[in-house]
C-alpha cells in the first residue's frame, strides 16, 4: 500500500508527463484538452534495491515503458489515435502542414480517412457511393464546426449533384457560381496566391491525379457557416473521394467583405 504522500508525489510526476505529452499532441490537434494514459497513478512506482541492501519504493515511469521519453511518445501516439477515432478526421497529414503556409485562403479542408475506426462504424468505409459522401460531410461538419458549438447545421437539408472530376480544377472564371479555384485565389479581401500555389496544394492533396476522383457539390443552406458567403461572394461545399488513397477530402468556403 502507498501512503497519501506517496500517491501525491506520483500524481504530480504523472501530471508533468501529461503536460509534456499534451504539448506534443496540440502540435497536431490544437484543441486537445487532455491525454490518454492507460497507466493509473499506482503504476508510477517502482521497487529498487539500494544501500544498505533493502527495497525502496520510488516514483518512476511504469515498468516496461522504457523511461520518460518513451512513455511520453506512447501517450502521444495513443492520444492521437483516440482523437482520430472519435473525430473521424486526420489533422496530422502532411497536407495540413502545407496549407498552413497559406493563411490568407478562405477554404477550409477536412480529410476523412479509411483508417479511421469511427468512419468505418458509421458507414463511410467501405465505400458506399453518395451515402459515404454524406457521411464524410457529417464527419467534417463535426470537426470544422466544433460539433455545433460554433455554427449550427442540419445535414438533412443538404442536397448534392455529381461533377466531372476535371471540373474540380476548372479556371476561376469558367463558372457563374463560386468554384474551388476561385474560392482559393479570389476571396473578398484578396490574396497574393497564384495558379502555381493552387496546383502545388492540390498536388499534395490529390497525389493520385484527377482521373480517380469522385466529386460532389453540395447545397449550402444547411449551416450558418455559409451565411456570410450568401451575402454576395458565394459559398462552396465539395466532397471529393480519392479512390487511390481511399479517403475523402471535404472543402468548404464562405466569406464576406
Amino acid at each position: 500500500m502507498y501512503s497519501e504522500q506517496d500517491l501525491k508525489y506520483a500524481a504530480e510526476f504523472r501530471d508533468e508527463i501529461h503536460k509534456e505529452a499534451l504539448a506534443k499532441v496540440r502540435a497536431v490537434y490544437p484543441d486537445a484538452g487532455s491525454v490518454v494514459d492507460r497507466y493509473p497513478v499506482e503504476d508510477y512506482f517502482q521497487e529498487v534495491w539500494d544501500y544498505p541492501g533493502k527495497w525502496y519504493t520510488v516514483v518512476a515511469t511504469p515498468e516496461g515503458t522504457g523511461g520518460r521519453k518513451a512513455l511520453v511518445e506512447i501517450i502521444v501516439r495513443e492520444t492521437l489515435d483516440y482523437y482520430r477515432s472519435t473525430g473521424a478526421a486526420y489533422t496530422d497529414d502532411v497536407f495540413y502542414r502545407l496549407i498552413a503556409e497559406y493563411p490568407d485562403i478562405v477554404c477550409d479542408y477536412c480529410l476523412v480517412n479509411a483508417a479511421n475506426r469511427y468512419a468505418k462504424t458509421n458507414g463511410v468505409f467501405p465505400y458506399r457511393g453518395v451515402d459515404s459522401h454524406r457521411l464524410a460531410l457529417d464527419c467534417a461538419a463535426r470537426e470544422l464546426f466544433a460539433d455545433g458549438e460554433e455554427w449550427s447545421y442540419d445535414l438533412r437539408d443538404a442536397r448534392c449533384r455529381k461533377l466531372k472530376s476535371k471540373a474540380l480544377f476548372a479556371p476561376a472564371a469558367s463558372d457563374e457560381w463560386l468554384n474551388y479555384r476561385k474560392a482559393f485565389l479570389c476571396p473578398p479581401h484578396g490574396n497574393s496566391y497564384t495558379d502555381s500555389d493552387f496546383e502545388r496544394v492540390n498536388a499534395v492533396l490529390f497525389p493520385g491525379g484527377v482521373a480517380e476522383l469522385e466529386v460532389y457539390r453540395w447545397t449550402t443552406d444547411w449551416s450558418e457557416y455559409f451565411d456570410e458567403g450568401h451575402e454576395w461572394w458565394g459559398a462552396l461545399c465539395l466532397t471529393v473521394y480519392d479512390k487511390t488513397l481511399d479517403r475523402f477530402v471535404v472543402i468548404m468556403a464562405s466569406a464576406t467583405d
